[in-house]
């Protein structure tokens, strides 16, 4: 999720999103595993905890328009992955090593309460390991236009490519203009897009750069999560969008034999790979009503 033109005159917020950007928030860095891991949070620490993992060099803002509004039910938690954001460049980037900061910081920010893990893209997957590893003591696991299932020959170059070593941009003016999402799309939300750019640079000698680093985003990852979400000992739901070029008709049919009435499927209407930057509110509609769902379950 990185680099080519975006609007450097920012956006008009709409009125929800601009009460969704004032709401307070923490953030904090915690040491997990020899990484300085950096988080925001949102909302009562006292409330069920509910952790938003990003994707593939991201980092928690993207979660800043989703977040706040899933903060009155929930203490709303979401780190930086290793190398992205503002957590630290370890050169430590396994996935499953991912799955194990995510449920640190999980335990470091709400002790003894089973959290929600919600992933999008690469942070679907990084949900699922810390499902497959963790799941008895998680309160419900949420994939986020994460295929389980890629067609054989799939890679992730072909969504990711980054050169070793990091561009430096003359001027942070240049930098943004150089943003774009990947995989590419039209965005509906104009706005949450500048926000992303705004947030996803930082000054360097000689220049700006992107924050992630490089190294952490090719990493090797499997084509195939079917069996851990049949077997994983918490619930699970699968979610995309409904124009996802990520989540195509392949990939839909594939979910939808193999879990159709054994998971829930949600399809959000309009929206395609990123989710958040297309259906904001809908996304946040989604999910309330799963949580919903899983905490009426938990009380009958």
């Amino acid at each position: 999720m990185l680099a080519a033109d975006a609007a450097t005159e920012p956006s008009a917020l709409p009125e929800w999103a601009e009460a969704a950007r004032a709401m307070p928030n923490r953030e904090g860095f915690l040491e997990v595993d020899g990484s300085s891991i950096h988080y925001l949070a949102w909302g009562d620490a006292a409330l069920p905890p509910l952790v938003l993992v990003h994707g593939n060099a991201a980092s928690a803002e993207w979660w800043r328009f989703v977040a706040p509004l899933l903060a009155d039910d929930h203490h709303v938690i979401a780190p930086d992955l290793g190398g992205m954001g503002d957590s630290s460049h370890c050169g430590r980037y396994a996935r499953e090593r991912y799955a194990e900061h995510v449920m640190a910081v999980a335990d470091a920010l709400a002790p003894g309460r089973p959290p929600v893990v919600v992933g999008h893209s690469l942070g679907g997957y990084v949900a699922i390991m810390a499902g497959c590893a963790h799941g008895e003591r998680m309160a419900g696991l949420v994939v986020l236009d994460s295929p389980p299932r890629e067609k054989d020959g799939a890679t992730f170059a072909s969504y990711v490519q980054s050169s070793p070593v990091p561009r430096i941009y003359p001027d942070r003016a240049t930098a943004l203009r150089r943003f774009r999402v990947l995989p590419d799309q039209p965005v509906t939300c104009d706005f949450y897009l500048e926000h992303i750019a705004q947030t996803a640079i930082k000054p360097e000698a000689g220049g700006w750069r992107w924050k992630f680093d490089p190294a952490a985003l090719t990493h090797p990852r499997r084509l195939d999560y079917v069996d851990d979400l049949l077997r994983m000992r918490c619930p699970v739901a699968l979610m995309w969008g409904a124009l996802s070029a990520r989540f195509g008709a392949w990939e839909r049919q594939v979910s939808r034999e193999q879990f159709d009435g054994r998971l829930p499927l949600v399809e959000i209407p309009n929206a395609r790979h990123h989710v958040m930057l297309d259906e904001p509110l809908a996304l946040v509609t989604a999910l309330r009503a799963q949580l919903a769902n899983w905490k009426a379950a938990r009380t009958r």
